[in-house]
């Protein structure tokens, strides 16, 4: 099912989000990553976010702004 963000999400969003990107940029230093963790969570919150689930459990999840997708992250899971 694919629905909007929900506040409670942000945990999962935010941990896919950053499992993604040190995996996929392992040219940038992790602390980068990590120290943008929190500033990402609250810019998620305030952004037009979808999540894609799978037996009530977050797999992945795409960005939005107006028409232009701003990036797409899917979990190891999947």
């Amino acid at each position: 099912m694919i629905r909007k963000l929900l506040n409670g999400d942000i945990d999962r969003v935010a941990d896919i989000w950053l499992k993604t990107n040190l995996k996929a940029h392992y040219f940038i230093s992790n602390q980068y990553w990590k120290s943008n963790y929190e500033l990402v969570k609250e810019m998620m919150l305030q952004s037009e976010v979808y999540v894609f689930e799978v037996d009530k459990m977050i797999q992945g999840f795409v960005g939005l702004n107006d028409e232009y997708i701003e990036g797409i992250f899917i979990s190891d899971e999947m």
